[in-house]
């Protein structure tokens, strides 16, 4: 249930950010801290709605792999994407730190501090789930 509630929470907030800068005061804090950049231009919000609908999918996802609501599809293809799922949390996880090269120095404390061990973290979560969907 953790992995799933922050899957929805972070995929809530990039709907949020699609059209405003929240919680920060103005776009330019917030392409510092959460985009990384110092040019205060807003991500695209189709790509930023997309990561929305792909967080809150992964949430969906793992429910219908501990089978807390129905399931959409074959068992192989869930679990296909469980794993996927793991992977993709991982690579943004690791390779987040390389993501530090060049960035904001707002953005690479927190993403030193938090969002890539945020990721790792979810990476493990999704990864038990993907594990012991596939013992059943």
């Amino acid at each position: 249930m953790v992995l799933t509630t922050v899957l929805m929470a972070i995929g809530l907030l990039h709907f949020i950010w699609a059209f405003s800068p929240w919680p920060m005061k103005d776009a330019m804090t917030f392409t510092k801290t959460i985009g990384g950049s110092d040019d205060g231009k807003m991500p695209p919000a189709p790509s930023t709605v997309l990561v929305g609908l792909a967080l809150i999918g992964g949430a969906a996802l793992t429910l219908m792999v501990n089978e807390s609501i129905p399931a959409i599809g074959p068992d192989w293809l869930r679990l296909v994407g469980m794993y996927g799922l793991t992977v993709v949390l991982l690579a943004r996880g690791l390779g987040g730190y390389f993501m530090n090269s060049g960035a904001a120095s707002e953005f690479q404390r927190l993403n030193t501090v938090l969002y890539s061990p945020l990721c790792v973290a979810l990476a493990a979560l999704s990864g038990i789930v993907a594990v012991a969907a596939s013992r059943r």
